[in-house]
Parts: C-alpha cells; structure tokens; sequence
C-alpha cells in the first residue's frame, strides 16, 4: 500500500506535515491516553509478534472468516481477553481476520 501524500497533523493547531494521521508526536500522545493502553503494549513484545507469525502460518494466511487469503491478516482474539494474561497468550483463543471481518467483528462487540 502507498503512503498517503504529505498533510499536516489531524491534532487542530499542529503544524507539523506527516504521512499518517497524526504526526509522531500527537500519535504517541494519543496512544498513551487510550484506556487499555497497559495492555496494549503487550502487542509490541517480542513474544506476541512470535505468536502472531505462527498465528497467521497455521492458518495459510487465510482469514477465518470469510476465507480471503492475503499477507496484511490480522491476529484477533476470539473471546476478548479483557486484560487477562493467561487468556491473552492463549493460541486457542486466536484466529486470523482479514481487517474488514476484524472491523466488523470489533463493532459488534463479539
């Protein structure tokens, strides 16, 4: 996928020109302030990006959902882990998704 063409900051008043939403800065920023974000650096560990590998080889990049394969699939949860640990890192409790099936299960709250 191509990077978006340069804008500024989606932060009202920030001057800063950047590819993504939002500049590094304000994404940092924004990342802190979310609710469950002790939990989400558990996805930035080396453990969980092992996992993930295995995760999507096991499933022939396949998504479990409606079947498309491709190499952007994403690890989801099957029942939500709420924080806890044990569930967290358990490889019966994950699936790979394509991200229009992981959308649409994350807004169902399934």
């Amino acid at each position: 996928m191509p990077d978006r063409a340069p804008h500024y900051c989606a932060t009202p008043g920030c001057p800063t020109i950047t590819a993504r939403r939002h500049c590094p800065a304000h994404a940092v920023a924004r990342e802190h302030a979310r609710p469950n974000w002790d939990v989400r650096r558990w996805y930035r560990t080396p453990r969980w990006k092992a996992l993930r590998t295995r995760v999507l080889r096991e499933a022939a990049y396949q998504c479990a959902a409606c079947g498309h394969v491709c190499l952007t699939l994403e690890v989801d949860h099957v029942t939500k882990h709420h924080g806890d640990l044990t569930q967290f890192w358990d490889r019966a409790n994950m699936q790979a998704l394509c991200r229009s099936c992981h959308s649409r299960k994350t807004q169902l709250g399934d």
